[in-house]
């Protein structure tokens, strides 16, 4: 059986082909082929001898991944990828262009077991994590399809990555690699609706790379409201995790927090935020709230708060010195935006 070699890190491929590559450099020109070059087919390796490109198509297989759906937003040029993989099953990625600056918000399961309130992706029953391999061809195919060079990732998809640590450890490795995908630390984001031990792990591994923590409440009983399965884990160990990673990794944090009508997002919500943020020692330059105006999703009776409410919430924290950003969607005419990535 043919194996799947975006699966396999470098030193694991060498070990898998080693009855079929002798040369050391013959090693290095396949890796730049798959990911510098980003070659989807053996035949395209036209470096390599003809019988070597055959032995390698006997032996493995480049993608595992089957674009059949793509959506394009007439608003602001953002594109929905839809995969389906090699078991039958279905998930997404988006595309974010931008002059020179391009982006994709990647998934990391196959559903997510947190089912997050508000989140499309939350209403999708958890089949199973994606591979290293699966993770890295999006990025591979969603190049190809657009025709662009993608220099920033944001792990905030579908599904829970700090739930997939191994193969998120793997994939960390590829795309800082200056062998493999090259791209800076700083323009690589790993999202986590706060699974505290693995956001220390990754702290330990030091990547260095930015952490987002999925917050949304000031509260236990308003964080239950909007993550009913918050799988234990307090506020309190949640920020002090985020404080460990910052110290120890000299990186950045953001706190992402949805702003939903009536139930966040009201003055006192703002005060608690900061006492919070301050309580924790997070208010200094590397952290940085996102506000995100919670986006329609099919069969979820939130609303979104008025602009006003909005610019508030935001004053209140900035007053407070606390650096603040609302986040603007992207892709919501085609579901791309913040929470929307579900069936």
């Amino acid at each position: 059986m043919k194996k799947y070699l975006l699966d396999f890190t470098g030193a694991q491929f060498r070990a898998a082909a080693n009855s079929i590559i002798k040369q050391d450099y013959r090693l290095k020109q396949i890796i730049e082929w798959v990911y510098v070059k980003k070659a989807a087919s053996f035949e395209e390796f036209t470096n390599l001898p003809k019988d070597l490109r055959e032995k390698l198509n006997e032996t493995f297989f480049l993608r595992s991944l089957k674009i059949v759906k793509k959506e394009k937003s007439i608003i602001d040029g953002t594109v929905r990828y839809t995969f389906q993989t090699l078991d039958k099953k279905y998930f997404f990625a988006v595309f974010l262009p931008a002059k020179g600056k391009n982006s994709v918000c990647i998934s990391s399961q196959i559903g997510c077991p947190v089912a997050c309130a508000f989140c499309s992706s939350g209403k999708v029953k958890l089949a199973r994590n994606l591979s290293r391999g699966e993770i890295i061809e999006q990025i591979l195919q969603i190049e190809n399809d657009a025709k662009e060079k993608v220099s920033g990732v944001l792990f905030m998809g579908m599904g829970e990555p700090m739930l997939n640590f191994n193969n998120l450890d793997l994939v960390l490795k590829s795309l800082l690699s200056n062998k493999e995908f090259g791209i800076g630390k700083r323009h690589i984001t790993v999202s986590t609706v706060g699974i505290v031990p693995a956001i220390e792990k990754l702290a330990d591994e030091n990547f260095g790379v930015r952490l987002a923590i999925s917050l949304h409440a000031v509260d236990e009983k308003q964080r239950k409201k909007l993550i009913p399965n918050n799988l234990g884990f307090k506020i309190e160990e949640i920020l002090s995790a985020g404080k460990y990673y910052l110290k120890k990794t000299n990186s950045r944090l953001t706190i992402e927090y949805i702003l939903v009508k009536d139930i966040n997002d009201n003055v006192a919500d703002a005060h608690k935020l900061t006492r919070l943020m301050r309580k924790n020692d997070l208010i200094n330059p590397d952290v940085q709230v996102n506000l995100i105006p919670f986006n329609p999703v099919a069969d979820v009776n939130f609303k979104t708060p008025a602009q006003e409410s909005i610019q508030k919430f935001k004053n209140i924290l900035k007053v407070n010195g606390i650096t603040t950003n609302v986040r603007q969607a992207k892709g919501a005419d085609i579901s791309a935006a913040c929470g929307q990535l579900g069936y």
